[in-house]
């Protein structure tokens, strides 16, 4: 399987020294939250996953929401507004066994 590229967006502020709106800010925090939502989701996933196309498609996932979070990241820095916790490794137990497996035939 080949590796997924996603269109790399910019963002291109016509003023610099405007500050985000409280929209912006508040959409960027729902993405950032929903991502690191994904992430531990994905790590789960990735810590059951058998099949090598699934496992790439994955790997892939996890690395496009780690890309997202720190992008958020850093326009919160920027603007020097406190960027959420979210979720993280304290919030999910990846050694759990799966709940449905595969029937052998």
């Amino acid at each position: 399987m080949v590796t997924i590229k996603p269109i790399k967006l910019n963002s291109y502020k016509t003023n610099t020294t405007e500050k985000l709106t409280s929209a912006e800010m508040g959409k960027l925090w729902a993405i950032y939250m929903g991502n690191s939502m994904s992430k531990c989701i994905l790590s789960y996933f990735l810590q059951h996953v058998e099949d090598n196309n699934i496992k790439t498609l994955l790997e892939n996932a996890l690395k496009l929401c780690e890309e997202f979070m720190k992008t958020i990241k850093d326009i919160f820095e920027k603007e020097n507004f406190p960027f959420p916790k979210g979720f993280s490794e304290e919030d999910i137990n990846i050694s759990v066994p799966r709940l449905f497996e595969k029937e052998s035939v």
